[in-house]
């Protein structure tokens, strides 16, 4: 089993928002359009995820995680949104 995700992406917050990040991210794991994926707010709270990753600074960096259609997903402050099997 390989130790790497299934998709990892990387973002500027200033040009897209970690909730559009994590859809984006999401539907290339499922090799689908992104308005194919069951709407984020059924699992995170898209406002607050926003509000974390982009609020976040350089010496008080992000991470969260949580669950969503079966994949574990990681989003962090610096942009990286990493996708992989739950």
């Amino acid at each position: 089993m390989s130790s790497s995700p299934l998709v990892s992406r990387r973002y500027d917050w200033s040009d897209v928002s970690p909730v559009v990040g994590v859809i984006k991210a999401v539907s290339d794991a499922e090799d689908v359009d992104t308005d194919e994926i069951p709407i984020l707010a059924e699992t995170v709270d898209p406002e607050s995820l926003n509000d974390l990753c982009m609020s976040a600074s350089d010496s008080s960096p992000v991470t969260v995680s949580f669950a969503h259609v079966g994949y574990d997903v990681t989003v962090r402050s610096d942009g990286c949104v990493i996708v992989d099997d739950a």
